[in-house]
């Protein structure tokens, strides 16, 4: 799981190993397990790696043998589905980078304070400090030709703060269309941005519902109060630096039967399989001062931001759009969903 695209440090998660089958071999096998649970078949599984089938097919053949039984059945006439082995693999893989996703995010960020005044920087630097995002890793990876995006992961009022402060670049929030979520984002912005100083630029637009075990029958709010439902709030690891770092902690808590409902990203419900029921759309923008937007590391992020490969990585996320993405607002277009509610 990259945690830090740039120029200085880059961890990952990476914990697949056995008798033939190498850490690179295993973390490659992982990605083409979690394409294949949501492809109709390893061909279309292979074209979103942009692995041929030959490799792809290599590849699952490698895991079998070292983990003694098949990840995937190839019936036909049915496609290619996960065998319970291959479904258990991503389900632990899950759980892996939940648990150490924390850790190793506080580590990269002590790392690249050790190491940050002995490495050279060729490119533009932009510091990013900003609410947890699936799609975050996958900007800075397509900034790094060009630019240096240093995310550091916080909740959305602390990286507002440090923006205010003159202490990052950007920051990184969201606002719902639903109060009170919608709300506390209207006075962090009023408590630390200046209309005058700063803008927005549009990120992505994601879908916050319930996520709920299929079979519970938890289709809303009100069937929380049923007796018995086990419910699970947001809780972050310890070290997390993110107020909604727990979303995909919650789907895997519910999809290993910890729990029978959480609220989280349809993203993290379609990804574990789980039932979802919509409560709220969450636009989430880069705040940053006017001065910035003039920059060269500015451009290059706009660019990375605008262009079809970013478009094609978001709508592989269920429940994201990016067409808004890089659009250059007044800081006030945060608020309109506060002040107009959306349109049912």
């Amino acid at each position: 799981m990259p945690l830090h695209k740039g120029s200085a440090i880059d961890l990952e998660v990476s914990w697949l190993a056995a008798d033939g089958l190498p850490h690179a071999r295993g973390r490659m096998l992982m990605r083409l397990l979690e394409a294949l649970s949501a492809a109709r078949s390893l061909m279309e599984a292979a074209r979103a790696l942009g692995l041929s089938y030959r490799h792809a097919w290599g590849l699952l053949g490698e895991g079998a043998r070292a983990l003694g039984a098949p990840l995937v059945d190839m019936g036909r006439g049915r496609g290619a589905r996960l065998t319970p082995l291959g479904r258990k693999l991503l389900e632990a893989d899950a759980h892996v980078r939940s648990a150490l996703g924390a850790p190793f995010e506080r580590l990269r960020v002590e790392l690249d304070g050790l190491l940050v005044a002995a490495l050279p920087r060729r490119r533009p630097r932009l510091t990013l400090r900003a609410s947890h995002d699936l799609a975050l890793g996958e900007l800075a990876r397509l900034c790094a030709p060009r630019l240096d995006l240093e995310i550091e992961i916080r909740g959305a009022d602390d990286s507002l703060a440090a923006l205010g402060r003159g202490q990052c670049d950007l920051a990184g929030f969201h606002v719902a269309d639903a109060l009170p979520r919608a709300a506390a984002a209207a006075a962090a912005l009023g408590r630390w941005l200046d209309p005058r100083k700063h803008a927005l630029v549009h990120f992505v637009t994601r879908e916050q519902g319930l996520i709920a075990r299929r079979g519970s029958r938890i289709r809303g709010v009100h069937d929380l109060a049923r007796p018995g439902v086990r419910f699970i709030h947001r809780q972050n690891a310890p070290g997390a630096r993110s107020a909604d770092a727990g979303d995909t902690s919650v789907a895997a808590a519910v999809a290993e039967g910890r729990a029978d409902a959480g609220f989280g990203l349809r993203a993290d419900a379609t990804r574990f399989k789980l039932a979802f029921a919509p409560l709220a759309i969450e636009r989430y923008f880069f705040a940053c001062a006017r001065t910035t937007l003039r920059g060269a590391a500015m451009k290059a992020l706009l660019e990375a931001l605008r262009g079809a490969e970013f478009a094609s990585c978001v709508a592989a996320l269920p429940g994201y759009d990016a067409s808004h993405a890089g659009r250059r607002e007044a800081l006030d277009a945060a608020l309109t969903w506060v002040e107009r509610p959306r349109r049912s």
